[in-house]
């Protein structure tokens, strides 16, 4: 490989870290559906090295409405996976059941595409959370995305108020500036302390400052500078889920 190839090579990569830490502004409209399920599909796909789990279904609201929802895809880095949760709920898709969609009015993923399914961003809804009604009438959450990047100002305050809770599935982790909840006392000095990190595994709470929510860390994921290694700096690496990269039988 020449050293010109080696040099664009290294700019490109450059480059689309930036990218993905600062991306284009956003301004997804925040979303609520309440509704009847008429169709789902769920997606186990093998991506080059790891397999990635998605969802889509067409919702009929109360009003006779019909929407498309997708999943946002799971986010790999290094060997873990940072989210998506499926929670394991088994559901009887057939019955047609009572859904509660909280997302976006857009199509959040890159690129902007759902396998064979054709798609018009402005009738497109992503969801952040999935829930079904069970036979006794209870929410259960089937889905939860755990990462987070900026989807416009109204839209990530009224999205924070679902994650600010201590189930084990509402984790979120993102780029440090992906979020607009700031960082409590002690999280902002572990990111003194490790400052080869640049993504954060944490949970929202309440707090008394502007925004009403703060991110206490779980733990601090980057790439270590001197070593060119992907490291998870601070917290128990046991504790964040890794890819299934098992790849399929070959034909």
């Amino acid at each position: 490989m020449t050293i010109r190839l080696i040099l664009v090579l290294a700019i490109t990569t450059a480059v689309g870290s930036a990218a993905a830490q600062n991306p284009m502004p956003r301004n997804y409209p925040y979303i609520e559906l309440e509704g009847k399920v008429e169709e789902f599909r769920f997606i186990r796909n093998w991506r080059a090295y790891y397999w990635r789990q998605d969802c889509t279904l067409l919702v009929r609201d109360d009003a006779g409405k019909a929407h498309r929802v997708i999943s946002r895809e799971p986010t790999p880095w290094a060997g873990h996976r940072l989210g998506t949760t499926y929670t394991g709920l088994a559901v009887d898709w057939t019955r047609q059941p009572r859904v509660q969609i909280i997302g976006v009015q857009a199509i959040d993923r890159v690129p902007e595409d759902f396998y064979d399914v054709k798609l018009d961003a402005k009738a497109t809804v992503t969801a952040f959370i999935l829930r079904v009604q069970d036979q006794e009438k209870r929410w259960r959450d089937f889905y939860v995305n755990n990462w987070f990047h900026r989807w416009g100002d109204d839209t990530d305050r009224k999205i924070l108020k679902h994650y600010a809770n201590d189930d084990p599935n509402y984790t979120v982790y993102g780029y440090y500036n992906g979020i607009i909840a700031p960082f409590d006392a002690a999280g902002k000095a572990l990111m003194m302390k490790y400052p080869d990190a640049n993504i954060y595994h944490g949970r929202v709470v309440a707090a008394k400052n502007e925004v009403g929510y703060e991110v206490r860390i779980l733990h601090l994921l980057g790439r270590d500078r001197k070593t060119a290694k992907y490291e998870i700096f601070h917290g128990d690496p046991t504790q964040i889920e890794r890819l299934d990269s098992v790849p399929p039988p070959k034909k």
